[in-house]
């Protein structure tokens, strides 16, 4: 029997299945292309902002996030509980440290990006391990979060400060962002159209 393009719908007996198509890859597989829109949107800043920038914008989220921090602790005075009072207060205090530190905050913001890139170009690897020698795009799956990993590890090891005492690298880092954020949204679907493997009630095996 070919492999069926077919896959277990979530919460449901394994005899309701959904077609693998890219309208259900967009529906229910939203885990799978957060990561990449990540990449591609910080990758653009890059290109078009470099380092100095990202600080102004962390200011400028700094000021909105102290103005939102009083707002919600004006307007729900009345119900100031102390959940609500931690959340106002938690919201202008991030606030203000982005004003104070702009240039900390945009490092750490980086270091967090490049670990969540890194961690999920990983998980990737080891998920698409399983397509060796039964997908001829394996190499394209296998290189290209190999290079994505790389890329992860050199945000967090070597945040905003680092790529501005080099200050081209902000250019370089930036169009591999891009170009490995639309690469990883295509090898996300091809992945998930291939089907990996499908619950048969018995357990999971390889579609045949």
């Amino acid at each position: 029997m070919g492999r069926q393009n077919l896959i277990e719908k979530k919460g449901e007996p394994s005899n309701l299945q959904r077609e693998k198509n890219f309208t259900n890859f967009v529906k229910f597989e939203s885990k799978r292309y957060v990561i990449p829109f990540i990449m591609l949107i910080l990758g653009i800043l890059f290109i078009l902002l470099k380092g100095n920038v990202l600080d102004v914008l962390v200011t400028v989220l700094g000021v909105i996030l102290m103005i939102i921090g009083v707002i919600l602790g004006l307007s729900l005075m009345n119900n100031s509980s102390p959940l609500v009072i931690f959340g106002a207060s938690t919201v202008f205090i991030l606030g203000l440290i982005s004003v104070v530190n702009p240039g900390w905050v945009a490092n750490f913001f980086l270091k967090v990006v490049g670990l969540c890139i890194l961690l999920n170009a990983v998980i990737r690897l080891v998920v698409e391990h399983s397509l060796k020698g039964k997908s001829d795009k394996y190499n394209i799956y296998f290189i290209t979060d190999l290079v994505t990993a790389v890329v992860g590890l050199l945000l967090f090891l070597f945040p905003k400060t680092w790529l501005e005492s080099v200050s081209f690298l902000f250019y370089v880092i930036g169009i591999l962002l891009v170009v490995l954020g639309i690469f990883n949204l295509y090898t996300s679907y091809k992945v998930y159209k291939e089907g990996r493997y499908v619950n048969d009630g018995t357990g999971v095996v390889w579609e045949e």
